[in-house]
């Protein structure tokens, strides 16, 4: 099993257009919802706690449910987790945690710009989402002992995907294999704005080509497939991430993604599990609901918080897809802090 069909993991937030107001129908917030609670709050720190005791002593995460593998995905994923409840190098309980895990991304980079560490499958994926770790706590904090060398890192880690990118627009499981899917060009395209957002020089080009492959992979229902050539019906999770790259790049009142909303708002329903992909599947559509706002965004998060809040384990940890506990809790604690903010790649 690919990692792409376990997980198709962390998207950045859809800007807002689908969004909230008379243009998306989302509807008013209703008045009796309270984005965060004193439960939700307690559920996040037990999974954060979970986070920091099972950190590798180099500063790293691994996937229990492979054997070890993705270290390099799931250590972005862990560190974004404690970076969107409000910890940095600078502040916060686990500051210490996370400059541990940016000391082991920073080590683990080719001098071509690859992050990749010798236990990574499918290395785009940690490549992706390790940069956008790198660069949301580049854009979180100014002056710490780290900047300049992630400043350097992201830099020659953004000429990497632009070379790795194919002749459709799209990113693969390797880089510079010429093939490209959803899932992978997903992770790039997020890592890439981060990274414009955190004041590194991306090429409008890259991007231009990214969307327009997305483009291609919009069915007539307006979801979103695997990739261009697969043919496949539409994906729930491949919607919300493909709407994603559409706002990402500005495409804010574009048809495309406006088509992409209205099928998120028909078949994302947070009350079924999703078979074997249901924590990625309701990582992205979190993301997705979350911009569209309005009653759309209050029900779906009340039915998703709760599940989330009931089915923690005693430890603080939740159990993601098969793929393990590092990459549950992570999501997990990602989507019940999205209400908090704090990202720069989370506001709207």
């Amino acid at each position: 099993m690919t990692l792409m069909r376990s997980w198709l993991l962390i998207p950045l937030l859809l800007c807002s257009v689908c969004l909230t107001g008379e243009d998306s129908g989302s509807g008013a917030v209703p008045n009796d919802f309270i984005e965060i609670t004193p439960k939700q709050e307690e559920a996040v720190e037990k999974g954060l706690a979970w986070l920091a005791k099972n950190q590798g002593k180099d500063g790293s995460w691994g996937s229990e449910g492979s054997g070890g593998s993705y270290q390099m995905a799931m250590t972005g994923l862990a560190g974004l987790a404690m970076l969107s409840a409000g910890h940095s190098p600078g502040r916060g309980k686990y500051g210490p945690n996370v400059s541990r895990a940016i000391e082991y991304v920073l080590k683990n980079q080719d001098r071509d710009g690859l992050i990749s560490s010798r236990n990574d499958g499918q290395q785009m994926y940690g490549h992706g989402f390790s940069m956008t770790f790198l660069a949301e706590a580049y854009g979180m904090e100014g002056g710490t002992e780290f900047n300049e060398r992630i400043k350097h890192a992201l830099n020659i880690a953004v000429k990497k995907t632009q070379q790795s990118q194919s002749s459709r627009g799209g990113w693969y499981y390797s880089p510079n294999s010429g093939a490209d899917e959803g899932s992978v060009t997903v992770t790039q395209v997020q890592a890439l704005r981060s990274a414009r957002n955190a004041g590194i020089d991306v090429p409008e080009k890259v991007m231009n080509s990214a969307i327009d492959y997305v483009k291609q992979c919009q069915n007539s229902d307006g979801g979103i497939r695997y990739s261009v050539q697969s043919g496949q019906t539409s994906s729930v999770a491949l919607t919300a991430a493909g709407a994603e790259v559409f706002m990402m790049a500005g495409r804010y009142k574009a048809q495309d993604a406006a088509r992409a909303c209205d099928y998120l708002k028909k078949n994302l329903d947070p009350r079924h599990t999703n078979g074997g992909h249901d924590f990625y599947t309701n990582f992205y559509g979190s993301q997705a609901m979350f911009q569209i706002g309005g009653e759309y965004w209050a029900r779906y998060f009340t039915s998703m918080r709760d599940r989330l809040v009931t089915s923690q384990r005693s430890d603080g940890s939740w159990n993601g897809d098969d793929i393990g506990s590092t990459y549950g809790t992570a999501i997990a604690t990602l989507i019940l802090s999205l209400p908090n903010r704090y990202l720069p790649i989370f506001q709207k």
